[in-house]
């Protein structure tokens, strides 16, 4: 069994399920706020980091525009007080900078901080912003289990980043 490596930064994120010697991005500070998350408040996380200059080749076809190939999946599951659960319920969306709607994006920044389609390849700095809601009439109140793992898209589905959230939310539902 291994070990649980938690992601640095204000956050009770760990590493996985992928482990983090087996990930590509290195990440100095992953932060979210509020810690713990909280209903019907919007929660941003903050993750910067890069991938290391000593990287061998990516072998991806245009590296000035970025990782344009990369997905991001985020999952969710839930452990309910009843003894009930949620089964995993997952979403994979191209990794860009994205505007899901009024109340959900992801944007991405280079080591200058200028918004930028897909992730860099080469350079320093990342910047992720992610900011989204959790409305409370909607959530059932449970033992929620939240999932990002982000992958290149080459053939050998490396991944980027992979981390595991696990919370405590109280919803209208129950």
């Amino acid at each position: 069994m291994q070990a649980i490596v938690r992601v640095c930064g204000h956050n009770n994120a760990t590493y996985g399920p992928v482990p983090k010697d087996e990930q590509l991005f290195s990440v100095e500070f992953l932060e979210i706020a509020p810690t713990p998350i909280t209903a019907d408040r919007v929660v941003f996380l903050y993750l910067h980091g890069w991938i290391p200059s000593e990287t061998p080749s990516l072998n991806i076809k245009s590296p000035d525009l970025g990782l344009i190939n990369a997905t991001l999946k985020l999952s969710s599951s839930a452990k309910f007080p009843d003894g009930s659960s949620d089964p995993s319920k997952s979403l994979t969306i191209p990794f860009k900078s994205t505007i899901f709607n009024n109340a959900a994006h992801l944007v991405i920044r280079d080591e200058s901080g200028k918004q930028v389609d897909y992730m860099p390849t080469t350079g320093g700095d990342v910047l992720l912003d992610f900011d989204f809601r959790i409305p409370r009439i909607f959530l059932r109140t449970g033992e929620w289990t939240f999932q990002v793992d982000a992958r290149l898209g080459d053939e050998g589905d490396t991944c980027l980043f992979a981390f595991e959230s696990v919370q405590w939310l109280e919803g209208e539902k129950s």
